[in-house]
């Protein structure tokens, strides 16, 4: 593609590069997709305010994100496998939100390591966390993120039962991969891509293996996965997080403002108002519309963003459709 003029070019880019199983993992929802269609739908209906006459000579993004400079209110979000849509893509997008003076979040499911980030930048990053049933090895993150200087924890409070992609099952997205002649041909037909994965440093979550006993076999790691997303997460884990980590934290998947005003009590930073991108629970509030009501609950006097945001200050993008509807 010549000329790249909006986010819809980027993701028709990627849909050509990128083979369809992992092209669907990171554009499509889960279950029926209605939460992921109403993130769209509902931030259409934003329209901007225009006022004419003012001198606008000095325009400016510039803000700043719990208390560091930024270019502009925008935080690339944490995206699982993002080392398998490009080779060592956590780096490669680590370095660009650096260099557009932007903070950039690695997830805990990707495929370079905290390690691999922090030996190719020069600056610190955001580590997202999730809490799982094995404490020593959440321990053992939490701590491997604190060495590698990583400046905020942000700490997903959505996931403690993982929601059915529907995509990903037709697509045998799977660890080890279901293969199919399909498939085979279309990974055959993205040389681009293939050649880039193989020169990649990781081609398995680089968090996990050789840290967990066990992991470096595929089909071992992929049921000691799926054996440890934490379902008794509840309010006083994030107590004991605090007791390991020292910066500042953020609390993700935040929808209503009750939970954001627990989350305040927290001594918590900020929360991102998120419902995964329509990747978790179905049927939820689009995002927008549960930032609009935080904001008048926050203007109304309530505690909900007192300590940790008093309205929307900024947004998280990580993926083409987020671009359009946040996650």
């Amino acid at each position: 593609m010549k000329h790249i003029t909006c986010i819809e070019d980027l993701r028709q880019l990627h849909k050509r590069r990128v083979p369809k199983a992992f092209f669907d993992y990171a554009d499509r929802g889960s279950y029926t997709e209605d939460t992921l269609r109403a993130n769209s739908e509902d931030l259409q209906q934003i329209k901007f305010r225009q006022r004419i006459l003012v001198d606008v000579s000095k325009r400016s993004l510039a803000t700043t994100i719990l208390g560091e400079p930024a270019a502009m209110p925008l935080i690339l979000a944490p995206v699982g496998l993002l080392g398998m849509q490009h080779g060592d893509g956590e780096i490669y997008a680590c370095r660009a939100a650096q260099a557009a003076g932007i903070p950039f979040t690695q997830s805990t499911m990707s495929i370079c390591s905290i390690e691999d980030i922090a030996a190719s930048v020069d600056k610190p990053f955001w580590f997202q966390l999730y809490v799982m049933k094995d404490r020593g090895f959440i321990k053992s993150l939490i701590e491997r993120a604190i060495t590698a200087k990583c400046s905020a924890l942000v700490l997903t409070v959505d996931l403690q039962v993982i929601g059915q992609r529907h995509q990903d099952i037709k697509n045998g997205m799977t660890v080890p991969p279901e293969w199919s002649l399909s498939k085979l041909l279309d990974f055959a037909s993205k040389p681009s891509w293939v050649a880039g994965v193989l020169r990649g440093k990781r081609r398995s979550f680089g968090n996990i293996v050789g840290h967990v006993k066990g992991t470096e076999d595929l089909t071992k790691l992929s049921e000691w996965t799926a054996s440890q997303f934490d379902t008794t997460l509840n309010w006083k884990d994030i107590d004991w997080i605090r007791s390991i980590w020292p910066g500042k934290l953020i609390l993700k998947g935040i929808l209503d403002v009750e939970d954001a005003e627990l989350a305040a009590k927290t001594g918590a930073q900020a929360i991102v108002v998120s419902n995964h991108g329509g990747r978790q629970l179905d049927a939820r509030r689009p995002r927008s519309r549960c930032c609009r009501r935080s904001s008048t609950r926050s203007a109304r006097g309530s505690r909900s963003c007192s300590t940790a945001a008093s309205a929307p200050a900024w947004t998280s993008c990580g993926r083409s459709r987020s671009a359009r509807s946040p996650a």
